[in-house]
């Protein structure tokens, strides 16, 4: 497949974002000649051709990408070849600009489809271990005193399982969210970078409702450590569920159950 990529505007055949860059310079003889005058030993190997859209818009075209290949960069002999005019070596270096968004883009396609299934089966498994939680405080409101130490530790119990399921997602949602990141790094413009959204619905998965955060909010700091963001919100939930159960323990002087809601919960 052929994959084109217009320099500066709008989107091209392949559906992605363009390279946004400093505008090309206009020249007599246009990129086409420019890019075929003694340039092909600096070409990237997917490389196809090169249009002069306009006075300021270059369209390279490439064969695809599958993600796997070597980050496209500009090669350094390039720079000291004397028979090289400064025109051809903006186009070259553009040029790889362009491979590079295409490479990067198909890259973190090849990276999200095998997270992206796993992590399907992790937020499933979350959401029926966050509702259990909820449905078990809930029964509180309509439960029988005499039945409540046993709900105590049937919902312990339940914060224990959702704590795992939402380290779990955390360990997957880090792993998309360096794809992610490493893919915005590698371009130079936002306008170049891919959604984790749009290529899930690609793969035909819905993440409406996920917590993937950015890469940094998974990252221990030397200073103090701190939940991952799903875990915190867990975390958050649990802890107005206890103070709530021990407000009503102190209340109604049920010193063990107020025992059982002690903090160093997990």
């Amino acid at each position: 497949m052929v994959h084109t990529i217009p320099l500066a505007h709008a989107l091209d055949d392949s559906h992605l974002s363009p390279v946004a860059t400093a505008p090309v310079a206009p020249t007599p003889v246009g990129a086409a000649a420019l890019m075929t005058a003694g340039t092909a030993r600096y070409h990237h190997p997917h490389y196809l051709s090169a249009e002069q859209l306009d006075a300021d818009r270059v369209r390279f075209s490439f064969r695809g990408f599958t993600g796997r290949e070597t980050e496209p960069s500009s090669p350094l002999e390039m720079y000291r070849d004397p028979a090289l005019t400064s025109e051809q070596r903006t186009l070259i270096a553009r040029q790889y600009t362009a491979a590079r968004v295409l490479w990067s883009q198909r890259r973190m396609r090849l990276r999200a489809a095998p997270l992206l299934a796993t992590a399907a089966l992790r937020w499933a498994a979350w959401s029926i271990a966050h509702d259990t939680v909820i449905a078990r405080f809930e029964a509180f409101a309509t439960l029988p005193d005499d039945q409540w130490r046993s709900q105590v530790l049937r919902l312990l119990d339940a914060h224990r399982v959702a704590r795992q399921s939402a380290a779990d997602w955390d360990d997957i949602a880090e792993q998309l969210a360096v794809v992610v990141a490493d893919q915005h790094e590698t371009v130079d413009d936002w306008s170049d970078e891919v959604d984790l959204a749009v290529v899930a619905a690609e793969l035909g998965v819905d993440i409406q409702g996920w917590l993937v955060d950015h890469v940094s909010a998974y990252r221990a700091t030397p200073y103090y450590q701190r939940d991952t963001p799903l875990v915190a919100r867990l975390v958050k939930t649990i802890d107005e569920q206890r103070a709530r159960l021990a407000d009503v323990a102190h209340l109604t002087a049920d010193h063990d159950t107020g025992r059982q809601l002690a903090p160093n919960r997990f």
